[in-house]
């Protein structure tokens, strides 16, 4: 194994924690439980901040509790945020809406710029218990990364992908410039990129398999930083860890909402997406860095056949990952099934949702009980974990 943080795994546990009543502090306990010695930790700086440089002193006292729970457990935190805020001038307040780049001093855009760094620093001197930040998610993806209005107004078009990764090596560069005024020792990992589809917002040829998609937005990423054209052409000023999300897909011909239906095993394929990437920082020089496969795991869709051929997938994917000697952490998506996630699915478009989107997790939905799943078994199995996993999972149930 190339790391002893290797198994990880990932959850809105606060966001839960509020929205369903789940109790988040014992959801570290399950996790632990599962022998998984790393979390993902969904971290927005939007709710944690009144402004950029404003905290919410109650989500601070929330998320530090939280978090000192996961220290004295010995789990490494990576903490992400997707959402920022957004200048005065814009149609939005906050969001996953940019304005058009505009490099132009005072602009909309470099307002927001300046808001994200600002928002980073008053962030990151907040939680020292944060080992890495995860500066974005998916920014090569339209829902992520798209113009001001963009989701409420018919007809406006998205940002193209180069648009959206040209914003996206701006937005890294100001959130690291953030993070490190801030004097917080944490590692900064970039934002991490996924699956390439034009539907989603991609530019990928179509006739490669859409995980290639990862390679192709990195390599992107860094002949920007390399031009000398943007604000460093050194990638430490945006990144000391890279993050993407190696999903396995369906590599038959279909809609982008089917892809997690009926997935392939993982196999050389699936290593030869994530080689890929790690070549692409080679090239660039950057061989010596590690990558957190920050989300990957399967959906069974509520099928139990399914779900049992899912856990063997997931084990023989921990299997390949763990002979890939640049992988910090593979972070299991995710910890527990939402139901309310059908509720939502669909309300965006470009979103991958419905079914799909609730059963990812390794435990059913707190409201049906929380019991381990066949992938909590299989994950278990790999991690050496001894725990009881079923009375773990009862102590984070609703009432």
């Amino acid at each position: 194994m190339n790391s002893d943080r290797f198994f990880g795994v990932g959850e809105p546990l606060i966001q839960r924690q509020r929205d369903h009543g789940i109790n988040a502090i014992k959801a570290l306990d399950l996790i632990k439980a599962l022998g998984c010695n790393a979390y993902r930790n969904w971290m927005d700086l939007t709710v944690i901040l009144k402004d950029p440089s404003t905290p919410d002193m109650d989500s601070v006292r929330e998320y530090t509790e939280f978090l000192n729970r996961a220290k004295e457990l010995d789990i490494e935190i990576t903490s992400m945020s997707g959402i920022w805020f957004l200048p005065e001038g814009c149609r939005q307040k906050q969001g996953y809406a940019m304005p058009a780049r505009d490099l132009t001093e005072g602009s909309l855009y470099m307002q927001a710029l300046e808001m994200l760094e600002e928002s980073w620093c008053t962030m990151a001197a907040l939680f020292p218990q944060v080992d890495i930040w995860e500066v974005g998610n998916e920014w090569n993806l339209n829902v992520f990364l798209h113009p001001d209005g963009f989701l409420d107004t018919p007809g406006m078009k998205p940002f193209t992908a180069d648009e959206k990764m040209d914003i996206a090596v701006d937005m890294m560069y100001f959130s690291a410039k953030g993070i490190r005024r801030s004097g917080s020792k944490a590692k900064i990992a970039s934002f991490s990129p996924a699956l390439s589809t034009p539907g989603l917002g991609g530019d990928m040829p179509d006739y490669l398999p859409v995980m290639y998609g990862v390679a192709w937005t990195l390599d992107k990423i860094y002949s920007r930083i390399k031009s000398g054209k943007f604000w460093s052409d050194n990638t430490d000023d945006y990144f000391d860890i890279l993050a993407w999300h190696p999903y396995v897909f369906t590599n038959r011909e279909c809609e982008d909402k089917d892809l997690f239906y009926d997935v392939d095993e993982p196999d050389q394929l699936w290593k030869s997406y994530n080689d890929a990437a790690y070549k692409v920082m080679k090239k660039y020089g950057d061989g010596h860095k590690q990558v957190l496969m920050t989300e990957s795991g399967f959906t069974d869709f509520g099928n139990p056949e399914w779900e049992k051929r899912y856990a063997g997938y997931n084990k023989k994917m921990i299997e390949i990952a763990r002979e890939l000697p640049y992988v910090r952490t593979l972070h299991n998506f995710r910890l527990l099934n939402e139901n309310a996630m059908l509720q939502r699915a669909g309300v965006e478009d470009n979103q991958i949702g419905g079914l799909s989107e609730v059963y990812f997790g390794i435990f059913t939905d707190p409201e049906e009980g929380c019991r381990p799943r066949a992938r909590a078994y299989a994950i278990q199995e790999m991690t050496g974990s001894t725990a009881d996993l079923e009375a773990a999972a009862a102590a984070i149930s609703t009432n």
